[in-house]
């Protein structure tokens, strides 16, 4: 069953990360992955992509879209059984992506529902069926009130209360999250202010995209 797995990336500085990110999915033993690299408004990551990265597809944001609607578009464009989420500075054990999907099956066999794949619990990176991304509008399984913070917890929170979220039982096969504190670190801070604002004035409604669908930025 094929899974397309997406990576946005801003930051050329970051490239050497993303390829040892992608070449740990593609030495993993689940062989039927698409990664999709979305390069956030910046072209050259995708010279770069066409020079030393093989079995991908790179695609190119003309403007800089930030995470949460990058990988919405990807969710919008490319029609696939399952999909992943990522960053550019994880590794991916082995067998983390065939035991994501093992516990899939078993949990939900209609793809409706989310496996994490991070260590955290709050649900950062995970898999997810197409069932589930048809239950967003316009596959924005990503709040759209929220640039680069807050979407992933809010998807985990609402897959938590629907009953829809689990962890697969080998946690030791979770990504590893490296956060290198550089150029992309230090741009996304500045949006972290404005994001946190609008992820509590979403709690102070009750608002939990998913669970309903409402925005507090129209």
């Amino acid at each position: 069953m094929k899974i397309t797995l997406i990576i946005p990336i801003y930051s050329a500085e970051r490239f050497p990360m993303l390829i040892r990110t992608v070449k740990s999915i593609q030495a993993g033993s689940y062989k039927d992955v698409h990664i999709v690299i979305v390069a956030d408004g910046n072209p050259e990551i995708c010279k770069m992509a066409d020079k030393q990265l093989r079995g991908i597809t790179i695609i190119l944001n003309e403007k800089r879209m930030d995470w949460n609607a990058s990988i919405n578009r990807i969710l919008k464009e490319f029609d696939s059984e399952y999909y992943i989420y990522a960053s550019d500075d994880l590794i991916f054990p082995p067998d983390c992506i065939e035991c994501a999907m093992r516990t899939m099956r078993k949990r939900f066999p209609d793809g409706f529902g989310v496996v994490g794949i991070g260590r955290k619990n709050r649900g950062a990176f995970g898999l997810f069926g197409r069932k589930w991304a048809d239950h967003f509008p316009d596959h924005q399984v990503f709040c759209p009130d929220l640039i680069h913070y807050g979407g992933d917890t809010e998807l985990y929170r609402a897959a938590n209360k629907l009953g829809k979220f689990a962890y697969p039982p080998e946690r030791e096969s979770q990504v590893k999250h490296f956060r290198p504190k550089d150029e992309t670190w230090k741009l996304v801070r500045k949006i972290r202010g404005r994001d946190r604002s609008v992820f509590f004035k979403r709690q102070e409604k009750g608002y939990l995209w998913g669970v309903d669908f409402n925005l507090v930025t129209k």
